[in-house]
Parts: structure tokens; sequence; C-alpha cells
């Protein structure tokens, strides 16, 4: 891509023509939200040029293809004259000197950018897959070493034949979900491929493969001159219309494992490539002067070139190879501290060890790169003492890869072993392990603005737009600065002071009103400097996953990594939003109306819906408010919790509404908003009362912020036919009653929510806290007691003296004492 400033040029001095703008003479219609769902074909060779389509919609006013890295010239764009814009094409010109692999282009139109979509770059001539070729009698003729452009609808098959000598190598190899496409939202093509005798035997097949993802490759040494079948098809028999792919086939090398498998920012190392089906072979790579988040090696043989890169890490670390045997503790590779170690698990029966010499309590961070660089391993790190005891380990931090922090207990030497979880081994089980010392590092990331969106930087004219990073810290803390090149005069990224030391940052584009619309790739970075050492400083990119290929339950299948961020450039939109900075704090507890005023072009009266971007750690505020059609302000309610932090925030709204066809967003400039402490605190006494009876309800003041004049104050909470009488407080009150009077059906039973609301005026504006909590209980009324008649009592008549007891006889009381006796023994 060609922006309009020098040092966006001097960026890509290598680029000829990254892309040639053409701006149509066409009246604005605010074509938003480009959308590009497909290009034909999906690549091409070097040193062809090639007519390509984008399709999809509301690209009417496309007037650029925007490219992210040199390779590609862009000679003409042409929209079509559909309304409904679902077509561009493109004519682009593969220079002899292109990366080979995939391109990223987006389509830019004068109001948005589109998605992504790739555009692979090969070595091969492209040929096009000509129907009826399904059945294994009838397959399609094609020379060795070219790229069919093909698809495979539902239930599809396609067989292709090519002539092949003995002891030659047959490689295949698709380009299938690598594509990016996908159908209906989720389902997506995974390509199953073979290579096929006359006899329709299998001599090589592929699903999946580390190196390829859920793409793969298959290669064999002929075994007899003669006629061999390629086979594809989905691997489940699926199949849609976007299932389209890109199929090499010819004599290239397919490697599979590197060691070593990274280096060192500029330099050569000789690399030994395994798993090729003519045997290992020897290779020499140039490493990029800067990380990148992908780096790879296109290896070749006898002018053949591997169709997809071999991965490689890059990193400050030197390298250190395992010696064989190194299976056992005692037979152990000896690296430094800090160093790479590198090797390859070749069999299901290898392990490797490797030494270190560490002093007691120094910490290391072991880091396994496998699956980072393509391999098969499923990693495990085990750390071991001299005598064999196992110290730490770790199977899959990294996912999948492992890393695991140690601390040496003792001056002495300490083993660590790296082996495949499943005990599995081959030629494509290569590995890295980093071994540095605990030292700060530090991730930046964009945040979805929606599940599975990632935000794109349209800025109109004149606007501004902001995304929100997050930061992931690791032995460090305090503050981060961003910084942004390659930014032409009249754009600038803005980063609050206010949010640089916490996880999640607001970056905010600023573009003036005299900016060309146009698209510019900016390279954001992180900055940290140690405050107690300024020369220790830090730095990262701001990286970006888009999201590519979505597979069931939405989980990610295919995702592409930027760490370089397209700002484009829209034409003026007929609106604007901007905050009325609140004069006062809202306070813990508390309650504000945030007011947002919208500032209208002539005829412009749609509705605009406007959300707080990031609210201040503790404040909350409703999700969306609109400004209602013709309407200029709107009021966005605030909550403060009762422990918000204490601090001021810069804060912004984002506003979108509907202009022309689509929907248009942008963000209000930042503004700050204070927390403070609340004013006072209070102390409610527990009262009771019972139906149809007034009390008063005690409140003790506390006060912690002086503040002019009365404040009101409302007791709110109090349950249904339950009144009180509104009150003023001064700064100098110290103690408040409420009467609260009741009805004979206030609702009985224990009332605990009961609040004082309590509105401060400070600089004409509210400062309204919520303070509670109060307790009330109502009672039923105690039951009334009636008073009985009094009767006089009657004179007592005198009652016959009680009968003497009869006097018995010796006799009787011993037949007395016998019958009790038969009576118990009955």
């Amino acid at each position: 891509m060609m922006g309009r400033n020098s040092n966006f040029c001097q960026l890509f001095s290598t680029l000829s023509v990254a892309a040639i703008v053409l701006t149509f003479n066409l009246q604005s219609t605010f074509a938003t939200d480009p959308d590009v769902s497909r290009v034909l074909p999906y690549g091409g060779q070097v040193g062809q040029q090639i007519e390509v389509t984008f399709s999809g919609n509301r690209l009417e006013d496309a007037v650029e293809v925007v490219t992210f890295k040199p390779g590609l010239e862009i000679t003409e764009v042409t929209a079509t004259e559909d309304k409904k814009g679902r077509e561009v094409k493109a004519k682009i010109k593969v220079l002899d000197d292109s990366a080979l692999g995939p391109h990223r282009l987006r389509v830019r139109t004068k109001s948005g950018l589109s998605e992504v979509v790739t555009f692979f770059v090969g070595t091969l001539p492209v040929v096009n897959e000509k129907e009826p070729n399904t059945e294994f009698t009838a397959p399609q003729p094609i020379e060795n070493n070219v790229t069919v452009h093909g698809r495979i609808d539902n239930e599809d098959v396609d067989y292709f034949t090519v002539t092949a000598k003995k002891g030659e190598r047959l490689s295949i190899e698709v380009e299938g979900l690598r594509l990016g496409t996908e159908f209906a939202g989720n389902n997506f093509f995974d390509p199953y491929i073979a290579i096929l005798n006359e006899s329709r035997f299998e001599l090589a097949a592929c699903d999946d493969h580390a190196l390829t993802y859920q793409d793969g490759f298959a290669s064999i040494i002929v075994p007899e001159d003669g006629t061999y079948y390629i086979e594809i098809r989905d691997a489940s028999y699926g199949g849609h219309g976007a299932s389209y792919y890109r199929l090499h086939i010819g004599d290239f090398p397919r490697p599979t494992g590197t060691v070593p498998s990274g280096g060192q920012p500029g330099e050569t190392l000789n690399v030994k490539f395994y798993g090729d089906v003519t045997g290992e072979f020897e290779q020499q790579v140039t490493f990029p002067t800067q990380q990148e988040l992908k780096f790879g090696h296109y290896p070749s043989q006898n002018g053949r070139i591997a169709q997809t890169h071999n991965r490689f890490w890059v990193s400050p670390l030197q390298n250190v190879i395992e010696v064989e045997p190194n299976e056992q503790r005692e037979q152990a590779t000896l690296i430094s501290i800090p160093s790479a170690a590198n090797g390859i698990l070749i069999s299901n029966e290898d392990v490797d060890y490797f030494k270190m010499e560490m002093k007691k309590n120094q910490q290391v961070n072991l880091d396994v790169i496998a699956r980072r660089v393509r391999s098969s391993i499923d990693s495990v790190i085990n750390v071991y003492n001299d005598k064999g005891g196992r110290l730490a380990g770790d199977d899959d931090s990294r996912r999948p890869d492992s890393w695991v922090r140690f601390k040496a207990p003792a001056d002495g030497t300490y083993y660590f072993q790296v082996t495949d979880q499943l005990g599995n081994g081959g030629t494509d089980f290569h590995y890295r392990v980093e071994v540095t010392p605990v030292e700060p590092a530090m991730e930046i990331t964009t945040n979805d603005i929606s599940r599975y969106v990632q935000p794109d930087v349209e800025v109109p004219q004149g606007r501004r737009f902001a995304i929100l990073a997050s930061i992931k810290r690791e032995n460090f803390g305090g503050a981060v600065q961003f910084l942004a090149d390659n930014l032409p005069p009249g754009i600038r990224l803005e980063s609050p002071e206010s949010w640089s030391s916490t996880g999640v940052v607001p970056l905010m584009f600023h573009v003036d009103e005299n900016v060309e619309l146009d698209s510019y790739l900016a390279s954001v970075i992180g900055k940290w400097t140690n405050p107690k050492n300024d020369k220790q400083v830090l730095t990262a990119p701001l990286k970006q996953e888009l999201l590519q290929v979505r597979g069931q339950n939405n989980n990610y299948v295919w995702v592409e990594n930027f760490d370089v961020m397209p700002v484009t450039v829209t034409e003026k939109i007929p609106f604007d939003v901007q905050i009325i900075e609140p004069k006062v704090p809202i306070v813990r507890g508390g309650v504000m109306n945030l007011k947002v005023v919208a500032q209208r072009d002539e005829g412009f009266d749609a509705e605009i819906r406007v959300v707080v971007l990031q609210n201040a750690s503790g404040v909350n505020s409703s999700r969306s408010v609109k400004i209602g059609k013709g309407q200029t302000e709107a009021l966005i309610p605030l909550n403060a919790s009762g422990n918000a932090a204490i601090r001021e925030s810069a804060i912004c709204v984002t506003a979108t509404a509907r202009v022309g066809n689509g929907n248009i967003t942008i963000n209000s400039p930042f503004t700050m908003l204070r927390v403070a402490e609340k004013y006072m605190n209070l102390k409610y006494m527990t009262i009771a009362v019972e139906q149809g009876s007034p009390v008063d309800l005690p409140i003790e003041i506390e006060n912690l912020t002086a503040f002019e004049g009365p404040a009101k104050v409302k007791l709110i909470g109090l349950p249904n036919k339950t009144t009180t009488v509104e009150k003023e407080i001064t700064k100098d009150t110290t103690e408040l009653v409420f009467p609260i009077s009741t009805e004979a059906e206030s609702p009985v039973g224990e009332h605990k929510n009961l609040f004082c609301q309590i509105t401060v005026m400070e600089n004409g504006e509210e400062i309204v806290h919520n303070i509670g909590t109060g307790r009330m209980r109502i009672n039923k009324p105690a039951p009334v007691v009636v008073a009985k008649p009094k009767v006089e009592p009657k004179p007592e008549e005198k009652k016959p003296a009680a009968p003497k007891p009869k006097v018995l006889s010796r006799i009787e009381q011993l037949r007395l004492q016998q019958e009790a006796l038969r009576n118990q023994a009955n």
C-alpha cells in the first residue's frame, strides 16, 4: 500500500508501487461498512499480472486495494456500476521479488475498509480446474509442476493425472482452509489429498498436518514410470460454494522439521531440514534484521521451491544444538544461561536432556517453542536435580507448548528433559527451548469491539476513532506509553496518561479535516521505562488478531496476526459528539448524569447511539443511550460503587449513526471524570413501629468534606404506605431526624434497604450521594384487652367438716397388703 507521506514511502522503499489510488468522479453516497467475502482467483505466479475480482457488498465507491507487505503492484481498480456495489476488479502485478505465500488485501472505499482477504503468491503456473473431473475414470490431465485453482462442491471429489518417471519426487500440497474462506458463518473447508497409482492404490495421503494446519501435503518417490492420480476432496465429503483451493503438484521439496528452529536477527545459519522423502539436507537461512510475528524460509532443491515455508523463531539468543546421544541425564548437552536449546525427537524412543549450571535462588524461564514453529510435538518439559529428582515441569502452559519457571534451591547442576506427551517422535518433532533469566516482558493486543469482531480504525476527516488495547505485563508494573510511527502530518495518536498503568488502555486516532483520503499503516508501539533505571526500556508492538474462519461452537480455526494497523481516512460526516465535562466529581456510592451533546450538519437528523468506551474503575454506565432523531443531547447515567478507585480518568463515548446506507462510528474527545470519596458517613439507628403509628429515624452524620450551602436529603427505600419529608443539612450538621408516618396497611416486616440520597451543589452542578443502609421494622398493633365487669363475690358457705378417717384393725391392714402383693404379681 502506498500512502501520501514521505515517512510511509521510505518505510516501503523496496516496493515500487504498492497500490495506485484511483479516484472516481462519483457523488459520495456514504457506502459505509464495505464488505468483501471473496477474491477470485486466490493467488498468482511470481512475475505474472492477474485480474482479480473482489466480491461483496457496498463496494461502489472503492478507490484502493490495500496491501501489507511488498511484492504486489496494483495497476488498476475498477468498481462495477452495480448500485449495490457487489464487485470490484483490480489488476495485480506480482513482482519478480515478491514475497512468497500469503498477502493480505483489503479494499478501501471512500468511507471504510473491507475485511481481510488472502491472495497467495507461488512459483508455479496456475491452471484452472475443469469439470467434469469427479470420477476416477475421467480425471483432468495436467502438466507436472503447476498449481490448480479449483473448488469442491458438496460431496465433490476432483481427480487430476500427471505423468512421472521412476525415482522422481512427486509432491502435492493444498491451500484450502488457509485461503480464509467459510460458508454460512462456520462451515469451513477441510481438504483431504492423496496420490494414487493407476490401480487406485493410495501411495500417500494427508488430511491435516501441524506444518500446514487443516491443509495437508504428501510426497512420494515415484516407484515406476507411469500416470499418477491426484485426489482432492473435503475430509468429510462436504464442500460448498466457498470451498476454493490452490493445489500445488510438482517435484518440489517438502521438509517438515528444522534444527535449529530459530536464530538471531540478521544472522545467516546453516539449518538441517528433516522429513523430505529424498532425505535430510542442509541449507542456509538468513534471518530478518527485525523480529517478525511470523518468519519462514522456503527451502529449495534443484531449482524447485517448497510451496509452504518452514517457520522459524527470531530472538537475540545464541543457539545450542543437541549433541546425540543425549537420552540420559549423564549424556546431557551443556547450555549456558541465557541461550536457546534446539533439537528434534527423531523417533518414538527419543528423549533429550540438557544441563545448566545455576546458583542458589537463581530463577530462569524455560519456554518450549514447538507448535509456534509448526512442529508436531506436544511438548513436556521437566527439570531435575543431579540425583534425578524432579523439581518442576509443565505440559501445555503456552497452549500447547510448555513453559516453566524454575528457581534453583542450591548451587549446582540442573537438567531439563524434553519429551512428547504421548511418547511420539519423528522428522517433524523439532523444538526450541529458550532459557532466560526472569525479566520484564510485555504483550499488547487489541480488544474485540463485539464478539469475534476486531476494530478497524476508520476515521472521517476532522473526527476521531478510539480502540481498546490490553497490556499483559510480566515481572513489572507501571506506566506504558504508546507511540505510532509512519503516520502523516494531520493524524496523531492519543493515549491518556490516566490509563497508562492499567491493564486496558484506550488509544484514540485524531484526523484533521484536510488530511487526504487514504490508508496509512501505523506501527503502534507500547514502551515501558523503568522508573528506577531509565536505561532499562521495554517495547512491544500492538498486535491484532483478525478471525478468518470459525468452526463449530464458534471455535477459532484460522486467525491472521498483524503488528501494523491500517488507519483509514474517510470522507467527512455530518455529525460529531462531545461530552460536557463535569465540573464536579462522582463520589463513591453516588450517581451522575453524563451529558453528551451532538453537533449536526443542516439536514442531518438521524438517531445517534452513544455508549461510554471504557468506564473508570468502579464506575458503571448505561450500555447504550440514544440521542433521538433531530435532538442534540442525551444523558448517560453513571453510578460509582462504594470502593470505586479514587482518581481522574479520561473517558470518551462511542457514537454510531446511520449515514447513507450504512453505519458510521466515531468517538468524542476525551473528557476527565473524577471519582472522589463521599462527603460524609451516616450511622443509622434501627427503629420499630406499629402499623398506623409515627416514628422518628435518627441518623448521625460524620462530615468528611466541607461543602458550601445546604444539601438536600431524601430518605429512599421506605416501604409502601409509609412517608416522610425531605430534609436539608449543612457541613456543620451532625444529626438528622426523619419523622416517618405509617398507615394501618403499611407492610409488616423488616425493611433493610433504607438509604439517604444527598444532593450537594458545587459549581452549579449536583453531586449525588446514595448512602445506606438503614433498617426499620413494622409490627402489627398489640391486641386490645377488654376489661370484664366486676362481680362481687358471694359469701362463702360453711362446708361440712371432712369425716375422720376410719381406723383399720390389724387384720384389715394385713388383708390390704396381701391384695396389693397379688396385684403386683399379676
